[in-house]
């Protein structure tokens, strides 16, 4: 008799750990320039949550299913996207179009394209390695490049999206044990410390993945080596990030399966908070840890079921009706 595989709760924390830091992060980013504890906050947070969370994208990527849905949710949420932006922004000309992701929709387009090009990577030896050397390469290419198709950012982040294909699960074991843990909380505390104290000249850009060398304001020929040390970084404080993630049940898991709502709903209440001129009234501290815990609230509420519920009729879209059905007896397509 067959048994149902006990679920992993340890990718369920994780991925509410990374989508609350995805919120926080965007939260915290008009504040970059006037408040050093935004600033370093933001550094720290986008050195490692994008990359975790391609990671966790890559390691439930074992089929090439759900393109349909991604593509059909990357065209509904573009289009709610530019029609939401016009009047809460009081544009004077709608403008939208699918080959500039719109925001936070870069990242449907890159799981499509992530996907796409999988079958391909699979077949060379040293794929991982392979897709460092590519995306090092491609920081020497157009500054013109930038978001379209989120091409620049598939081909950063996707060295992760092949490292989480890769990953054994129960290699990540190792990161458990309470010598790595303490080793891990050290060095994002050590990590935390250094960006606040020497990190304000450091540019977002870098963590961003979205622009080549030149845009960035470094066409020096041995600007690829920066984008190796990003990298360096990132995989030190994912690694301990790892290592700090519950790894059974808690009270956050149920949470962390319906990441994909909070992920595209947040940037409707944050652009219209934007719109309406909230960030004049964040001046202190307090103020700041106010709105971090706000985010954190929004990013709880947006996970509950019945958001769910409410928006599944958005998220999961019936369009059986663009497919050819096939006759069940003879197998071949209705016309």
């Amino acid at each position: 008799m067959e048994t149902s595989k006990p679920r992993d709760y340890f990718f369920d924390n994780l991925k509410f750990i990374l989508i609350v830091l995805v919120v926080v992060g965007h939260v915290l980013e008009p504040l970059c320039s006037v408040s050093r504890t935004a600033n370093t906050m933001y550094n720290f947070i986008y050195f490692f949550h994008i990359p975790l969370f391609v990671f966790v994208t890559g390691h439930f990527s074992k089929k090439l299913d759900k393109l349909g849905h991604l593509v059909a949710l990357y065209v509904v949420f573009e289009t709610l996207y530019a029609i939401f932006d016009f009047y809460v922004n009081r544009r004077t000309e709608f403008n939208i179009t699918f080959f500039t992701p719109y925001w936070v929709n870069w990242y449907l387009l890159a799981v499509v394209l992530w996907k796409i090009i999988l079958p391909y990577f699979t077949r060379l030896r040293f794929p991982v390695l392979i897709a460092v050397v590519i995306a090092v390469l491609a920081g020497y290419t157009s500054s013109e490049l930038g978001y379209f198709l989120s091409i620049m950012r598939a081909v950063n982040f996707f060295p992760f999206f092949l490292a989480g294909y890769y990953m054994n699960r129960e290699s990540l074991n190792v990161l458990f044990r309470r010598s790595v843990t303490i080793v891990s909380a050290i060095t994002a505390a050590v990590t935390y410390t250094v960006l606040y104290a020497y990190g304000q000249e450091l540019k977002c850009e870098w963590l961003w993945g979205s622009y080549s060398y030149e845009a960035i304001g470094h066409p020096e020929w041995y600007a690829g080596v920066y984008r190796i040390a990003v990298f360096l970084v990132t995989v030190i404080l994912s690694a301990a990030v790892l290592s700090l993630t519950p790894a059974g049940k808690t009270r956050v898991s149920e949470l962390g399966t319906r990441t994909m709502y909070p992920f595209l709903l947040h940037g409707f209440l944050l652009k219209y908070a934007i719109a309406q001129g909230l960030y004049k009234y964040i001046d202190t501290s307090l103020e700041l840890w106010l709105l971090v815990a706000a985010a954190v609230a929004a990013t709880i509420l947006l996970s509950m079921k019945w958001i769910a519920a409410g928006f599944v009729w958005l998220f999961r879209p019936n369009l059986s009706f663009l497919v050819k059905k096939r006759d069940p007896a003879s197998g071949h397509v209705q016309t």
